[in-house]
C-alpha cells in the first residue's frame, strides 16, 4: 500500500491508526479497489493517481446527492483525496429474486425525483471519461450534444460510418418517447449494485437528470438483471410501451465509452445500431 496513503489516512484517522491487511476487490477496471481492514474498522479504498483532481471530490458529491435526495442507499464516504476515496465496507451477498424486487422499487423510486431540465449544474465522469451535463429542455438534443457527439469526435471512426450516423441522429426525436428528467444512476449495470442481505446498494453512480429508459437500457446491456427488477420498478412506476424496442438507441452510449476506454471489440454492436436506424 502507497505509504502517502497510509499516512493520510493515519492524518484523518489518528497517529494510532494502524493498517492491519488490505485485499484487492473486483471490479477495478478504472481504479484500484480495495478492501482495507484497520484497527478503526474494514472500508473500501478506491485510489488512482492517474484522474482529474475533481474525479473523487464529484464522486462524493454523487453519492451524498442520491442518499439525501431519495430512497435509495449508498455506501457512506468517510473520507476522500484528489488520490483516493474511503468508502463504508458493505457486507455482500448473493444477488436473490427479492433483492431484485427491493432494486426494482429503489430505481423507480429514483427515476420519480424529476427537473425541469435534462442535465445536471456541473460536468462529471463515466468510467475516467469527461461527461457533459450541459441543461437542455429537449432529451433528444441533449442526448445527441451531451452524450453522443463527444464520445463520436473522440474516436476516428471513417467517413461511411459518420454519413450514416447522421442520418441516424435525425431519427432520434421521432423515436423516443416524451418523459419529464428523472434523476438517474448514469452507470446501472450489474457490478454497480451490491446486495446486503436483501438491500439493494448503488455504488459508483454517473448521476444527472435524463430519460429513465437510458437505466433501464443500460441495466440489460451487459445483462444480469432478473425479471423481478423490471416487473417490480414497471409496477411502482409503470413504463411506456416498447421501451425495450428502444433500448439500443440509448445504449449507443454506454457502447461508445466502451469503445474509448477499451477498444475496437466495441465497433460491430455500435454499427449494428446505427445502421438499423438508417
Amino acid at each position: 500500500m502507497d505509504e502517502n496513503v497510509i499516512n493520510d489516512l493515519s492524518n484523518f484517522f489518528s497517529d494510532d491508526f494502524v493498517l492491519l491487511n488490505y485485499t484487492s476487490l473486483s471490479g477495478g477496471c478504472i481504479n484500484q479497489v480495495y478492501k482495507i481492514e484497520t484497527n478503526f474498522g474494514s472500508y473500501v479504498l478506491k485510489l488512482n493517481k492517474n484522474i482529474p483532481k475533481d474525479f473523487f471530490y464529484l464522486e462524493n458529491n454523487a453519492l451524498n446527492l442520491l442518499s439525501n435526495i431519495c430512497e435509495v442507499n449508498v455506501p457512506k464516504v468517510v473520507f476522500h483525496t484528489s488520490n483516493f476515496l474511503l468508502l463504508e465496507y458493505i457486507n455482500e451477498c448473493n444477488k436473490t429474486d427479492s433483492f431484485f424486487s427491493n432494486l426494482g422499487h429503489s430505481i423507480s423510486e429514483l427515476h420519480k425525483v424529476t427537473d425541469h431540465d435534462f442535465g445536471l449544474d456541473h460536468n462529471n465522469y463515466i468510467g475516467s471519461l469527461s461527461q457533459v451535463n450541459a441543461r437542455y429542455n429537449n432529451w433528444s438534443d441533449f442526448f445527441i450534444v451531451n452524450r453522443l457527439l463527444p464520445l463520436i469526435e473522440l474516436y476516428e471512426f471513417n467517413s461511411s460510418f459518420l454519413k450514416s450516423f447522421d442520418l441516424f441522429l435525425k431519427k432520434i426525436d421521432l423515436i423516443i418517447p416524451v418523459e419529464k428528467p428523472s434523476l438517474l444512476h448514469g452507470d446501472l449495470w450489474i457490478g454497480n449494485v451490491i446486495n446486503s442481505f436483501e438491500v439493494p446498494y448503488l455504488i459508483d453512480p454517473a448521476i444527472y437528470y435524463g430519460h429513465r429508459e437510458m437505466d433501464l437500457a443500460m441495466s440489460k446491456l451487459f445483462g444480469g438483471f432478473h425479471d423481478d427488477f423490471y416487473s417490480t420498478y414497471n409496477e411502482n412506476y409503470p413504463l411506456i410501451a416498447g421501451w425495450e424496442d428502444r433500448r439500443d438507441i440509448y445504449n449507443l452510449y454506454p457502447l461508445l465509452v466502451h469503445l474509448n476506454l477499451f477498444g475496437r471489440s466495441y465497433y460491430s454492436k455500435i454499427l449494428t445500431i446505427v445502421n438499423k436506424y438508417t
